[in-house]
Formats: C-alpha cells, structure tokens, sequence
C-alpha cells in the first residue's frame, strides 16, 4: 500500500479556494498534474454522466492560444476531439459552456460536480524582483497572494534565496516554472507527494546500507508503515540522493547483464580490449623522445 502523504495527514485544514478565480462559472481543476493534448494545458473541464464532456485547453505560444474539445472517457483516459480554436479567452469559455448546454439538451445528460482543489501553489522568484512580466499570469490561473521581500534574502526551510514568492490557485506547469525560473514551494502538493515517494526509495536504500542516523535523510514512520523525509531535508537533497541510487542500482543491473554473457562472448571482449591497450601502447613507444632532439 502506497504511504499516505505524510504533510497531509499532519494538516487539518488547508487555505480556501479564492471564489474570483471560478471565472463564468467554469470548474476549477482538482488535483495536482494538470492534463495535457497537443501542448495545451487543461484549465477547464466539464463532464457529464455518461463519461462525455468538454474542455478548454490554454498554450499561449500557439497561433490560437484557447482551444475547445469534446471528448470521451474510458478506463481513466480522455480521448479529445473536435477542437474549436480561439483567440481570446472569454470566446473561448463561452464556447465551452454552449458546447456544453447544446449537449446536454440532445442527449439528457447531467453534469458530474468536481470538487475544487483547495490547495494553493506557491513559487519563488530566485533570480529577480517580482515586477510586472516577471511572472506567469493565465486568464485562467491568475496569482491569488504575493509576497515581495525588499531584498533577497534566504527562504526558511529552502536551499535557495528569493525576492518574493507568488501564491496560485493552481499548479504552474513545468514550463511556465523554467520560463520565469521560479521555483516552487517545498509546501505545495505536488512536492510534498513528490518527496514522499522519493524517501521510499531513500529510505530502503539507507536501510540496506546501514547508513548512520545523523547522515540519514529519511525515518520510518510507524504507524503508517512507511519512510518519510526528515523535517531539514530539502527537496533537493532528497532528488540527489534518489539519483544516486538509480545510479548504483543501474550500474550493478550492467555488471550482472555482462557477467550473463557467453564465455565466448566475455572472451571476444577481453581480446578487444588487450588489443585495444596494445595499440595504445605502441603508440606511446613509436612517439619520437623529444627530449633526445
């Protein structure tokens, strides 16, 4: 069973869901990983009992930066189709409610209520001051809080220093973060997950190697039967040491897959090599002793 996320379980509350960003009545997409197709990001969904529904989807870099799809659900995945391309926002949420509407009206359907997302998203802004263009700003996922510190200064229980932070409603993609280099809060959701799933590795791999308690990164939490990231360890801390234990685990998976090789095959390669280390070797001997000039 998959340990539980251990900032959740610690929290009895989380900060409510601003009510301006449901703009036009649209539902706010729950969850963590915001959905994808073609390079846009899902901002609004609508879908009905019969597993049908609509979406709006958002690329600002693309020719028509909205879109509208219809699509069908199966065994968890959405197949989008017939897309209806727009350039400004509003046109292209009103087109999603008349999809809408205009479907529910030939074929009876009722629309299935999604919980919003009362988590909120927050990112730092390391490289610069929070100013007008420093930041991502979706007609779809505009910031609800900031904070702008008068100088940059250190982040407490971060690896990094900023110039302010910038709270969200819902989680930037992976390349709005790399566009404006902000960097998100160890608190957001995502992380947390993230970092729970990485001390299940860390943590076994602590274990197996009988690695000191005040070098570990992780402990095991009893009662819910799984590793969780010490309070001081920092996100990237935890990703290092998960790098370093794929690369182990990928460099032992290569030694065995070579030590499976023919007898003949293992002697063809030492051949190879003793050749290859002759010839360097007459190379060297062959060099003039520029010394002797």
């Amino acid at each position: 069973m998959a340990c539980p996320c251990f900032a959740e379980m610690l929290s009895t509350s989380a900060p409510p869901l601003l009510d301006t960003l449901s703009r036009g009545g649209g539902h706010i997409q729950g969850g963590v990983i915001l959905e994808e197709n073609q390079g846009y990001v899902i901002r609004r969904t609508i879908l009905f009992d019969n597993k049908c529904g609509f979406v709006l989807g958002e690329n600002p870099k693309a020719p028509n930066p909205y879109v509208t799809w219809q699509f069908n659900e199966q065994d968890g995945h959405r197949d989008y189709f017939w897309g209806h391309y727009h350039n400004e926002p509003d046109m292209a949420e009103r087109d999603l409610h008349n999809r809408a509407e205009d479907y529910q009206r030939r074929y009876y359907v009722f629309e299935v209520e999604q919980a919003p997302d009362k988590e909120t998203y927050k990112y730092y802004s390391t490289q610069r001051p929070i100013d007008i263009g420093t930041y991502p700003k979706s007609d779809f996922n505009r910031p609800v809080h900031m904070d702008i510190y008068p100088t940059r200064q250190q982040v407490p229980g971060e690896a990094f220093q900023a110039w302010g932070a910038i709270t969200y409603a819902q989680p930037l993609t992976e390349q709005e973060m790399r566009d404006y280099e902000l960097r998100p809060a160890r608190d957001n959701l995502d992380i947390r997950r993230q970092m729970d799933a990485q001390a299940q590795v860390v943590g076994k791999w602590e274990d197996a190697h009988h690695v000191p308690e005040q070098r570990r990164l992780t402990w095991f939490y009893h009662d819910f039967g799984c590793y969780v990231a010490k309070e001081y360890v920092t996100p990237e801390q935890l990703t290092t040491r998960v790098r370093s234990v794929e690369r182990q685990a990928a460099a032992r998976a290569h030694k065995q897959e070579k030590g499976k090789q023919p007898i003949a095959e293992q002697l063809k390669a030492a051949q190879r090599e003793a050749q290859a280390g002759r010839g360097q070797d007459t190379l060297k001997r062959s060099a003039p002793d520029r010394g002797e000039r």
